[in-house]
């Protein structure tokens, strides 16, 4: 298990748009581990430490709120106070005591803005008391079962908060909620492709994944790639957009195929029209490619240390991980459809060999299950950390229509035309996730809020030493 790491747990809306994530934290110093910890409050306290002053939590979430696990005496001895109300929901068990002063902390806290959530929901005596303070009740479908989870629903119908049914590992949870009458849904059922059996692959994705096959059969050639994307109207204007981005910081427009070939190389080019390809299907949420990005960035940074595979082969692994999701098909079948090493298949299919070990090992930061993870990278956290916010700079571009006045077009720039004389024909890796310039964002040293919170927070263990009951 890395030593320490955060990692996010999407929840939705009906339209599987992403309306938050939870914080989840773990490894050494972290609540996953309070039975290390002789005070649960020191625990809660160095969460939030880490999440404000280690991390840009903007890059992290973006405008959506982030939630975070906090206890009793984290509410009632007022470090909820040092967190910012417009970035941060604050969940709190159900098991938690609730008693007048609690009762007391959690109002002034949801006078002052704050939003609150009541997690681990299962209605005992004086629930009622409770439901008015929060604006989320979460119910757990691995706890509650289906049926408990739907009598729950029914019974809190005059409830005027939002319900969130968490816990959702298959699209048949998902649904279930649905039709219970849930209003939020969080887990990775996304994942998961809608129905797993042998139907095949709907003729429209098959086109799709026919294109990224093409792109990533190991003996195509650069002429043989342009005319691929040339010739496919919609993938031109979608990959020619997003390359003149803010993400990839390029000086003056790219207004065809072979200047973006010039500039960005042969790798980079199949790459992101790989991604320009699995982004266009229709109805999946777009944070399924958001997974996908992140699971490709974390394989080709692992690969560093691996030395198993070339940086461009591991981003692919990572990239075609959600395939299977994304056709709505077994991965064996997908996967039959495209040129891949028999190491690559494997992994994607068995999570057999290195590369399946890798694929497992980001699986498992993803979901927070990190107890029994391969120790196969060092310092896999950090580099998950990295992947995260490296795809959702990534992820921006590749979604936000052009605004006006942007170097994006609003209509299709030409594609046939020749390329002018590259100034160099280097392959441009994409920019690193620290780098300003390239993701649009300031560097994470600008951190005014959570600076604050860093200051109240180490203020407030100045005055209580952390051996001191509540």
């Amino acid at each position: 298990m890395p030593d320490a790491f955060v990692a996010r747990q999407p929840i939705f809306n009906p339209k599987l748009e992403v309306v938050g994530y939870e914080l989840l934290f773990r490894g050494e110093g972290y609540v996953n581990d309070v039975a290390m910890i002789a005070n649960p409050e020191s625990a809660t306290a160095t969460v939030v430490l880490n999440a404000l002053t280690e991390l840009d939590l903007g890059r992290l979430v973006g405008t959506r709120t982030a939630w975070v696990n906090i206890s009793r005496e984290f509410v009632t001895g007022g470090l909820a106070h040092a967190l910012p109300s417009d970035l941060v929901g604050l969940e709190i068990p159900e098991t938690e005591q609730f008693d007048d002063e609690m009762l007391a902390a959690l109002g002034e806290l949801k006078q002052q803005g704050y939003k609150l959530a009541l997690d681990d929901f299962r209605y005992r005596d004086g629930s009622e008391a409770l439901l008015d303070l929060f604006d989320v009740v979460k119910l757990n479908i691995n706890e509650l079962g289906r049926e408990q989870l739907k009598q729950l629903v029914e019974r809190l119908k005059p409830y005027e908060g939002k319900l969130v049914a968490e816990k959702l590992s298959t699209q048949a949870d998902h649904e279930f909620c649905v039709d219970a009458g849930c209003d939020l849904f969080q887990g990775y059922f996304f994942c998961r492709p809608a129905v797993a059996c042998t139907r095949g692959i709907a003729a429209n994705r098959l086109a799709l994944l026919q294109v990224a096959a093409a792109l990533n059969d190991p003996g195509v050639q650069l002429e043989q790639i342009e005319q691929l994307i040339v010739h496919d109207v919609a993938l031109s204007f979608r990959l020619l957009r997003y390359v003149n981005s803010a993400f990839f910081g390029l000086r003056g427009d790219v207004r065809s195929i072979g200047q973006a070939l010039a500039l960005l190389g042969l790798e980079n080019v199949k790459r992101w029209a790989t991604l320009s390809v699995l982004a266009s299907i229709d109805d999946k949420p777009t944070e399924l490619t958001v997974t996908a990005l992140i699971r490709a960035r974390f394989c080709e940074l692992a690969g560093g240390q691996l030395k198993i595979a070339s940086p461009g082969e591991l981003f692919t692994l990572g990239l075609f991980s959600v395939l299977d999701a994304m056709m709505d098909a077994p991965m064996v079948d997908v996967i039959a459809s495209l040129p891949l090493a028999t190491e690559m298949r494997d992994a994607l299919v068995s999570r057999k060999g290195k590369r399946g070990l890798l694929l497992e090992c980001v699986a498992g930061l993803e979901t927070g299950e990190v107890n029994d993870l391969p120790a196969v990278v060092e310092g896999a956290g950090e580099l998950y950390l990295e992947a995260m916010m490296w795809a959702s700079s990534a992820a921006e571009s590749l979604f936000t229509a052009a605004a006006p006045g942007s170097r994006a077009k609003s209509t299709p720039p030409p594609v046939s035309q020749p390329a002018p004389a590259p100034v160099s024909t280097a392959p441009v890796a994409p920019a690193p996730v620290s780098d300003p310039v390239a993701t649009g964002h300031e560097p994470a040293a600008k951190r005014g809020p959570f600076a604050r919170a860093f200051a109240k927070l180490f203020g407030w263990f100045g005055r209580r030493p952390s051996h001191e009951p509540a």
